[in-house]
């Protein structure tokens, strides 16, 4: 993952994404938070490649560990979490800023879901929109499953390679259109190139076998084919 291509994002990073899917991603979001709270309501939350923080303000746990390696993701993301809580305090470390609300702790990582390592053990990690991105798929799962607590569980929602024909013209429009809007609105159309050609390199079936030592409770498609969600729990061992 090119870093300073979210760094060089970060600051339009909502706006571009709501646009250029039409506010589907939003739905997407709800559909899998509403997922989530059927097998676990709070705890321990490890949210990884977390960008701009949404998906860890709408789980809302108490005690929260967002990764992410652009470090003006994470500046928005502290800035959101201040913003939505009230009488927050905030501390700068080196590649880490820890948000106290009242009961509630979240700190942000500047790392990579491959690469981090925190004491803690999780009851739940996330990553929405995020394996394809990985540098390497099978480091960063056996990484997750390290930090999930026995039972614990590992959920996902990703877009991903299909042969079916209503994902044709979504990939065309993922290839061709999105491009030419964040060009547009961004001055970023090469940058969004690189989004089709991420969302045609990872297939479902590569996601299921990198879950070794997981047991999937929970496997759908969100509205659109290329998108799927996955709940998996740690085997008790």
């Amino acid at each position: 993952m090119d870093v300073k291509i979210y760094d060089k994002l970060a600051k339009k990073y909502d706006f571009a994404t709501k646009t250029v899917s039409f506010g589907i991603e939003e739905i997407w979001r709800w559909m899998f938070v509403r997922e989530i709270k059927k097998y676990i309501k709070n705890g321990v939350l490890i949210d990884v490649a977390s960008a701009t923080g949404e998906m860890a303000i709408a789980l809302d746990f108490d005690e929260m560990y967002l990764i992410e390696p652009s470090e003006e993701m994470n500046e928005i993301s502290s800035e959101k979490l201040k913003m939505k809580n009230e009488k927050c305090t905030e501390k700068k470390e080196e590649n880490k800023i820890v948000i106290k609300c009242k009961n509630k702790k979240t700190v942000i990582i500047k790392d990579t879901a491959e690469n981090f390592r925190l004491d803690k053990k999780a009851d739940l990690v996330t990553a929405f929109m995020a394996l394809r991105n990985f540098d390497d798929l099978k480091k960063g799962i056996e990484n997750i499953k390290n930090h999930i607590k026995p039972g614990g569980y590992f959920a996902v929602v990703e877009m991903v390679k299909s042969g079916s024909l209503m994902a044709k013209p979504i990939l065309w429009y993922m290839n061709k259109i999105v491009p030419l809007i964040a060009g547009a609105l961004l001055g970023m159309k090469e940058e969004y190139k690189l989004l089709g050609k991420s969302i045609d390199s990872l297939k479902e079936e590569e996601i299921i076998n990198s879950l070794e030592g997981f047991t999937i409770v929970k496997k759908q498609k969100l509205i659109f084919p290329i998108a799927t969600l996955i709940i998996a729990k740690r085997d008790d061992r």
